[in-house]
């Protein structure tokens, strides 16, 4: 059963004319109390690249049961909540964080200025201190050293002299104290370690590949009760 099949029929006037569209705006929730519930429910790991529909094939049979996955883990945003492929994590992390380019004083550099290199990166200024010019990737991966030949668009400003780079997958995301357990201050005890963008975001895509799947068991039970409860 797809998931707007069972849904009811409303009307939908547009530009004086009227169709007719499954009211999808309905929603079922499910009680906090059947998510606990191991005899309905077990634990599964999803695997790289494995999508809701290839888990409900899996267990199902059938991939248009993915819908079923999604609610019971309350995923809404698929491209957030759910794990993505390993591969895609890089171009994750250089499209959330910034590289930090030390420059010049002199060197003018404004939030917003349109940045390219000579290996074919395109970059925003994210942010400026004295000394420091802070770049957001717009193409995703890409890579910058010291030799590379940088030009602000925005000004028309090309010959930016690079002294160093922090590229975002190594940049320090927070520190943590393994023996609290706690993310603390840089510095504050002896084993403080230092937790880098790439093993943040690994950590929290990885934390996403345990769900909850529904035992097939049941879900004819689910499904007829789903169609049941949304009209």
């Amino acid at each position: 059963m797809s998931y707007f099949s069972k849904f009811p029929k409303t009307i939908l006037s547009i530009d004086n004319n009227s169709y007719v569209i499954e009211d999808f705006l309905r929603r079922v929730g499910i009680s906090e109390q059947f998510k606990n519930n191991t005899v309905f429910l077990e634990d599964y790991f999803v695997r790289d690249k494995e999508t809701p529909e290839l888990v409900s094939q899996f267990f199902y049979g059938t991939p248009t049961y993915h819908w079923v996955i999604l609610m019971v883990n309350n995923v809404v945003n698929l491209n957030e909540e759910w794990p993505i492929p390993d591969i895609k994590v890089t171009d994750l992390i250089y499209l959330k964080y910034d590289f930090e380019i030390s420059v010049p004083d002199e060197s003018e550099y404004n939030v917003n200025d349109v940045v390219q290199s000579n290996s074919g990166g395109e970059f925003v200024v994210s942010k400026t201190e004295t000394g420091k010019v802070f770049l957001r990737s717009q193409v995703g991966k890409t890579y910058l050293t010291v030799a590379s030949i940088l030009e602000n668009v925005t000004t028309e400003t090309d010959g930016l002299t690079v002294t160093s780079i922090i590229d975002p997958e190594e940049a320090t995301h927070h520190f943590y104290d393994p023996e609290i357990g706690y993310i603390v201050d840089e510095g504050y005890s002896v084993t403080t370690v230092s937790v880098s963008n790439y093993d943040y975001e690994v950590t929290a895509n990885d934390n996403k590949r345990t769900v909850k799947v529904l035992s097939p068991n049941y879900i004819g039970l689910f499904t007829s009760n789903f169609a049941r409860l949304i009209r």
